[in-house]
């Protein structure tokens, strides 16, 4: 074997030697960054907060209160020293938007939640940093991104009616409830040199919370749509009102639930008992207007929503099923922590709220603390 080949061999071996960083090194090298990023930010600021001397009148933490660790982090401050939540929820770390760090945090945390809008953006970051400037910057991020450009549909302008009562009263989450399909989409066959075969998305949205719940329908016909709706009463509770537009799917669905309820409700005596709780549980399915698709609005948003976290994510691509309804339940968790709300510019303001908030009582992308 020649030098130069030994020389390429060792430095293989040293490579193949060397161990992935671990948790605790990354959080490490993170602080690291930050703590440099704002020696070059707040080089006029860290004294002053060090020596605890007031501010000067043009800084821009004057009124973040922050504070210095004992990692040597600026930190916004506060008054949530005592709240149960973690310690770097109730003291992000501060960031300059015009830092290159904040940027690449903001394109990682774009990608890394399959490029999702800036409000939501800048609600995950603000997690972990309050970043200046960090709602223009998060904007900037989004119009830049070459996938988000590219799959930004045109905005039709239009009059819109008073909600439903369906929509503005209170009830508990996906009580009232409407479906949509979208797709189809490419599932690979786990046989090789098979080719890919088609399948469908069922959408349900919750008309009081806007939840979004997802599943994957192998073909379009009633049995499959309703092996669908089963799962989803089974996962999140018996439903009073779903609300759909006048596909065939789901009118065949409705006329086969109601055959059922016919069905029990001619039956004998000794079924009463059955008849009683199939009266009582039958879904009342309502129809919008052939005409009217605009009456279908939520549950169109939330399939424009699922379709663009889709097609920026894959593309073209084709999942085996199992990757398709692992990623479908990834989005479904993207959907189900938007914010509900407007974010708020002051740190000492809670988090938005969100339909996770109505599922199980927190950001569904809020660490455990």
């Amino acid at each position: 074997m020649s030098p130069t080949a030994k020389g390429h061999a060792s430095i293989q071996d040293m490579i193949t030697l060397i161990a992935p960083p671990s948790r605790d090194e990354l959080i490490q090298a993170e602080l690291q960054l930050c703590r440099l990023a704002q020696q070059d930010s707040f080089a006029d600021d860290l004294p002053a907060v060090k020596n605890g001397k007031d501010l000067p009148r043009n800084s821009k933490l004057k009124w973040l209160s922050p504070i210095i660790d004992e990692a040597g982090i600026l930190r916004v401050g506060g008054r949530l020293r005592n709240a149960q939540i973690a310690e770097y929820a109730k003291h992000p770390i501060l960031l300059s938007a015009k830092h290159p760090l904040a940027a690449l945090l903001a394109v990682a945390y774009h990608q890394k939640y399959m490029h999702t809008g800036p409000e939501h953006l800048l609600s995950i970051l603000r997690e972990r940093f309050w970043i200046i400037g960090g709602r223009n910057l998060t904007k900037l991020v989004f119009h830049r991104c070459h996938n988000c450009f590219k799959a930004k549909p045109t905005l039709v302008q239009q009059s819109v009616a008073d909600l439903p009562t369906s929509r503005v009263t209170p009830t508990r989450p996906f009580a009232v409830s409407g479906v949509d399909y979208c797709g189809p989409v490419l599932l690979k066959s786990p046989v090789r040199n098979r080719s890919p075969t088609k399948a469908y998305i069922a959408i349900f949205v919750c008309f009081a919370t806007r939840a979004v719940h997802i599943e994957l329908v192998n073909d379009l016909t009633t049995a499959a749509f309703l092996a669908a709706l089963r799962r989803f009463v089974a996962r999140r509770g018996k439903i009073a009102e779903l609300h759909s537009d006048n596909a065939t799917t789901f009118k065949g669905a409705a006329h086969e639930l109601h055959r059922l309820y016919e069905m029990f409700k001619c039956s004998n005596s000794e079924r009463i008992e059955i008849f009683n709780w199939c009266a009582n549980e039958e879904i009342q399915w309502k129809f919008i207007p052939p005409p009217a698709p605009h009456f279908g609005g939520l549950w169109e948003a939330a399939v424009r929503s699922a379709k663009q976290h889709l097609i920026r994510t894959i593309g073209s691509t084709s999942l085996t099923q199992e990757g398709m309804v692992t990623l479908l339940a990834q989005v479904e968790q993207c959907l189900n922590s938007r914010p509900l709300i407007p974010l708020s510019s002051e740190p000492s303001d809670t988090q938005p709220l969100t339909p996770g908030h109505f599922l199980v009582g927190s950001n569904m992308l809020e660490h455990a603390s």
